[in-house]
């Protein structure tokens, strides 16, 4: 009897540690591949080159650099214990914590860009320049790097949160330790003013564009109505395509971000609530197999935006196609297809410009 019951115990944890190897690869390999493609198709295709781009190669960065904190944390959930040392635990929790607010900041400052570009379009290219971009991007790196591993962080307390602390020794040593208020103030500053940014900008960013959306319709009405006697339908909507692909193409593009936007809160708010109720009243009243689910799925926040790139931002979706077609049935053309439906887009939003220039 206690043969089978040790046999069936071995087997159920064989097969935990199996499903928990399957889904640590596939977020791990999906993580990677899918931000080594928004990394390439930015750098390798010129059109790609905006600022807005820009900011976003750089979040695809900050997911990719996360892939180590995975397989370290992988390793250390399968094998239920930490085999890289304490110095090695304290780096890569404060690694992996940097790049989660790094993450944030990318996000405030998307939002932003959105903003300005939906409130102020015609100052959109003097206000958000490239040097500005580069400038605010090696800011927030700096700035996260520098605050977040000043001697007074608690690194003993972020080493629990990432779950490779040594041993209940560490973890009574941790809840006994007097709570530091430099992490709130982290939290506040890399979590919660973001977070208020982002939602403002949002709110506003979706107000703007729906009311937007409206008065296009009623002038896309009028237009037909206007011409109903005297030209065909093919006619009216050659007349009215540009400035309504330019228009739908913005407000797509505010909801594709808007939706990175949510889904990074739906990730990242149970693993920041998690961590900052376990500093406050001690780890025992969170265990550590919460954190670690709620780790993990802050991690998958990695993969999802590249997802996110390829089904609803056409110009992403093309270079996808055209990287991961290249090199096979003996396609080595892999420069981005010329005569692609984002050329004609980008055709289409010249023309909206020059109509709205003349318009002014």
């Amino acid at each position: 009897m206690a043969d089978d019951e040790s046999c069936a115990s071995t087997m159920s944890g064989t097969a935990r540690i199996v499903i928990e190897m399957v889904i640590f690869i596939c977020i791990i390999l999906t993580t990677a591949i899918g931000n080594s493609l928004v990394c390439i198709s930015v750098i390798k295709f010129r059109h790609l080159r905006t600022n807005t781009n820009f900011i976003l190669l750089s979040l695809a960065f900050t997911d990719l650099s996360m892939v180590i904190i995975m397989v370290l944390n992988a390793v250390t959930t399968v094998t239920r214990k930490w085999i890289f040392g304490e110095w090695g635990c304290q780096a890569i929790a404060s690694i992996g914590l940097s790049l989660s607010f790094i993450s944030i900041l990318h996000l405030c400052f998307l939002s932003v860009d959105r903003y300005i570009a939906i409130q102020k379009p015609f100052r959109y290219q003097f206000i958000i320049t490239k040097k500005r971009v580069r400038n605010i991007l090696v800011l927030i790196w700096l700035s996260v790097a520098v605050l977040t591993n000043i001697p007074l962080a608690d690194f003993e307390f972020r080493a629990d949160t990432y779950g490779c602390a040594q041993g209940c020794a560490d973890r009574e040593l941790i809840s006994n330790k007097p709570s530091s208020p430099y992490i709130f103030f982290l939290v506040s500053v890399f979590v919660i003013i973001p977070f208020a940014i982002i939602f403002f900008s949002n709110i506003v960013v979706f107000r703007t564009a729906f009311r937007q959306a409206r008065q296009l319709s009623r002038e896309e009405r009028r237009l037909r109505e206007s011409l109903a006697d005297i030209c065909d339908e093919d006619e009216t909507q050659q007349e009215k395509s540009p400035e309504t692909h330019s228009m739908k193409r913005e407000i797509k593009s505010a909801q594709t971000f808007a939706l990175v936007v949510g889904l990074f809160l739906c990730c990242y708010t149970p693993f920041y609530t998690a961590g900052t109720y376990r500093k406050i009243a001690g780890p025992g009243k969170v265990p550590s197999s919460v954190m670690l689910i709620t780790m993990w799925i802050a991690f998958a926040n990695s993969f999802c935006n590249p997802i996110v790139y390829a089904l609803r931002y056409l110009p992403f979706r093309e270079a996808f196609k055209t990287l991961t077609s290249c090199g096979r049935k003996g396609n080595y053309n892999c420069a981005y297809p010329p005569d692609s439906s984002w050329v004609r887009e980008r055709q289409g939003t010249a023309l909206s410009a020059l109509s709205n220039n003349s318009v002014q």
